[in-house]
């Protein structure tokens, strides 16, 4: 999730009123952007992974005056064509690319800062740090056509990168540039490396790393080049239309470039069968077809004939299921009604979801604040700053952001990850998280296998490892199990301060004093002590003894 910060005055200009306090707190959140925080002059949201057309402030702008009906959405896009051309040779690095031209530009401070913010808001989701997707931008008119995409050797070629007034060859860019040294990791096990050339065999680009100094954007810029390189190609052409598409609603004109065989970008509207039946099934409603238009139309929608119209920039609609959530949203959450189902039997709570609440409040009664932490998340947070080796885990295919790549194998980055967050509150902070973990197993019938977790930490200026050690001893306690310590070495915790815990004969986790090494790469300037214990035989043995409940 992204977090983006737009300007009041610009974000109003664009979506057409002024908005009140009551639009920023109350009814803009509804769309699924939470208000982080906001002040005279700009406003912050989170944006979740499934909308990067949100990113841009122009994306943002255009959602919302839909959804506050100030202004029906544009599906389809006026394109034009007047002969660029950029060829393309194999390139094994980054095999993907796609073009885009942007016509009639005013560069004004709010618009740079913009452009700025999406293209590294979109590195960081969709690009995965720019391994999977790289933005390029260039002024138009600096270009000499036709251009070469193709591969070159480190120290083949050379050309001043943008910024700086000396010339360097790909390789000293890696070595000595600061985008070359941040980004040329993507690289290193290539031995050709990408590069843009003009008709002149001049370098405009050295995907992902950096653009040359030739064409740089400058205020008096009235036209732009948008490249955009990768691995993976749906990818591209869904960052090249959410783009072009923002360029629009600044009242830019729009032309294609062909790259290889194909034109880019395809600003044609998908269209996706709304099953009626199925959507008032699940909402359970009773929308008539005529009303389904205005609602899809609050979400920037289309819709004929009972299809939905989907414009270029909505990559988060491929199913059925997309489609009832964007009725329930414009529909609104606070106009459901609670129904009680009509069905004829009793129903109870699960014994093994009591024993969890008992935990919870036990917990709480210790003083800990629970939190819940997603379960998908990413290499780096999982296995890199825990310094753990990466295992064979439940990934995502082809996710739409960095940060939710697989799902969690462990609770303990969650805990780190909000202590992180919360620098900024009092200490002692006292957290625990109750959740699952996935880990892949070959014998269950899906192939991966759901196990519930406890992990309990504090944070503070004076911490060891006996004051969480009393919480485990009262917890195990409390539900009447026997359990023991033995000492044992991980790199997360600090060796001599570290233990295994046993509960009938089985190791049911860890408790100990993080390793100061991952509490710096977590940001992390407090002490912290953590347990991590799996609950799966406790549960199974406490729901065996009704005595226990």
């Amino acid at each position: 999730m992204a977090i983006v910060e737009f300007r009041k005055a610009d974000l109003e200009r664009l979506v057409g009123r002024k908005l009140t306090d009551r639009d920023y707190r109350e009814r803009i959140p509804m769309l699924g952007c939470p208000l982080e925080k906001i002040d005279r002059e700009s406003v912050w949201f989170e944006i979740f992974p499934d909308r990067p057309d949100m990113l841009s402030l122009e994306g943002f702008a255009r959602a919302v005056k839909h959804f506050l009906d100030i202004e029906k959405p544009k599906i389809s896009y006026d394109l034009i064509w007047e002969g660029k051309e950029l060829k393309v040779e194999k390139v094994r690095a980054r095999p993907e690319i796609v073009a885009g031209i942007v016509r009639g530009i005013k560069l004004t401070d709010d618009l740079i800062s913009s452009l700025m913010q999406v293209q590294e808001k979109i590195h960081e989701t969709l690009g995965r740090g720019r391994k999977k997707v790289a933005i390029g931008i260039h002024d138009l008119d600096k270009i000499e056509w036709p251009l070469l995409y193709c591969e070159a050797g480190p120290d083949s070629i050379s050309f001043v990168p943008l910024g700086d007034r000396k010339e360097m060859t790909l390789r000293e860019i890696c070595q000595a540039h600061p985008k070359g040294m941040a980004y040329g990791g993507i690289l290193k096990e290539s031995k050709k490396w990408p590069v843009i050339l003009d008709s002149h065999g001049r370098v405009i680009s050295f995907p992902p790393i950096i653009n040359s100094e030739l064409t740089k954007v400058t205020q008096k810029t009235r036209n732009l080049f948008i490249d955009i390189t990768g691995t993976h190609l749906p990818t591209l052409e869904a960052t090249l239309n959410i783009l072009m598409t923002s360029f629009w609603e600044r009242g830019c004109r729009l032309e294609a470039v062909r790259v290889g065989k194909r034109i880019y970008p395809d600003l044609n509207p998908r269209k996706l069968r709304l099953d009626l039946r199925y959507a008032n099934k699940l909402l359970d409603l009773d929308l008539k077809p005529w009303e389904l238009k205005p609602l899809l139309e609050r979400m920037g929608l289309g819709y004929e004939n009972g299809m939905v119209i989907i414009p270029p920039y909505r990559i988060d609609i491929m199913h059925q299921i997309d489609l009832v959530e964007e009725l329930a949203i414009a529909y609104g959450y606070h106009n459901f009604e609670p129904k009680i189902p009509q069905i004829p039997t009793l129903a109870k709570r699960l014994e093994r979801n009591e024993v969890i609440d008992r935990m919870r409040d036990l917990l709480a009664g210790f003083g800990f604040q629970e939190i819940m932490g997603a379960i998908l998340t990413n290499e780096e947070n999982e296995f890199e700053k825990m310094e753990r080796p990466a295992i064979p885990c439940c990934e995502t295919l082809n996710p739409l952001s960095s940060e939710c790549t697989i799902c969690r194998t462990s609770l303990l980055p969650s805990i780190l990850k909000a202590f992180s967050q919360n620098k900024h509150n009092p200490y002692p902070q006292k957290i625990f998280e109750i959740g699952d973990i996935l880990l892949l197993n070959p014998k269950a019938e899906t192939g991966t296998e759901v196990r519930k977790r406890l992990s309990a930490a504090i944070s503070d200026e004076r911490i060891n490892y006996s004051d969480l050690a009393a919480v485990l001893r009262g917890f195990m306690h409390a539900f009447g199990l026997d359990f023991s310590l033995r000492a044992v070495g991980e790199k997360a915790f600090i060796p001599g301060r570290t233990a295994a815990v046993f509960c009938r004969k089985v190791r049911i986790g860890t408790i100990g004093e993080i390793h100061p090494a991952i509490l710096k790469k977590w940001d992390l300037e407090m002490p912290v002590v953590a347990m991590e214990i799996d609950l799966e035989n406790i549960l199974s043995y406490l729901t065996s003894q009704p005595q226990s409940l």
